[in-house]
């Protein structure tokens, strides 16, 4: 897995095929790897303002464009932290201008070391997959939250096509009962969800329109293992949602006030 985002990274940087797949795609071409467009960029937010003062922490940030586009957005500080360096140095390198409210750090997921009490919103957008340990996680992530923060978390939860259909736990569709949400109850935090399964289909179908279009251009560029992943994504999602054997959700996390609990 990290010798393909090494070389995803390493490429998209100059590959006008993937930019143009994004913009078509997502509304802005945002370097996405996942599954989030502009209208759900839009939606968190609405959920969860970010006001400059603000410090924020965006989990598996890439390249850092989404981090930026809000940071631009809102004023907010955003930390993007990845476990790839390429793309830390690239986010680096890009936002050199704009220190003042974008900083960029290289971090695993399972081996996260984030300061107590530091951050007013953390955001995982489409990242928390990488999770050996989805309790731990969700628990030094709250231990990183200020009192009162809160966590946006754009995730999906669906049959993968290696998965023999018979042994997908159905019930762990629901948004309440994803292991996501077992995590996060775990840790005695409370959430509120809101259904993306119908989004995440439609933009899975858009998807395998606009890179069948695009394919010549993959091919010229050598860059055709990038279009076989996102192709593989598309398939599998909309095969998942047809079976009825995938959810989209975000969630809206809130850590208690001091005294609270």
């Amino acid at each position: 897995m990290k010798t393909f985002y090494n070389d995803f990274y390493a490429a998209v940087g100059h590959s006008r095929a993937h930019a143009l797949f994004c913009e078509r795609v997502f509304g802005k071409d945002l370097s996405q790897h996942g599954f989030t467009d502009l209208d759900q960029l839009e939606l968190l937010l609405q959920i969860i303002p970010m006001v400059p003062g603000q410090r924020v922490l965006d989990l598996g940030c890439g390249i850092g464009r989404i981090a930026e586009y809000l940071s631009d957005r809102t004023g907010a500080y955003i930390t993007g932290l990845d476990y790839i360096p390429e793309a830390i140095n690239q986010a680096r390198m890009r936002t050199i201008g704009k220190s003042d409210r974008l900083s960029f750090l290289v971090g695993d997921i399972n081996h996260l070391e984030l300061p107590n009490r530091t951050f007013d919103v953390l955001l995982s957008i489409d990242t928390i997959y990488f999770s050996e340990d989805y309790g731990s996680t969700i628990r030094n992530l709250k231990a990183a939250l200020k009192p009162g923060g809160r966590m946006g978390i754009f995730y999906s939860n669906g049959r993968e096509p290696w998965v023999p259909t018979a042994e997908f736990k159905k019930d762990t569709l629901a948004a309440e009962k994803t292991p996501l949400a077992d995590a996060l109850k775990a840790n005695r935090l409370t959430f509120q969800t809101w259904d993306l399964t119908s989004q995440d289909y439609a933009l899975a179908q858009r998807r395998k329109k606009v890179l069948e279009e695009l394919k010549p251009q993959f091919e010229k560029e050598g860059t055709m293992f990038i279009y076989e992943n996102r192709l593989g994504d598309a398939e599998g999602i909309s095969q998942a949602v047809e079976e009825g054997l995938h959810a989209r959700y975000f969630y809206d996390v809130k850590v208690a006030e001091v005294g609270a609990e």
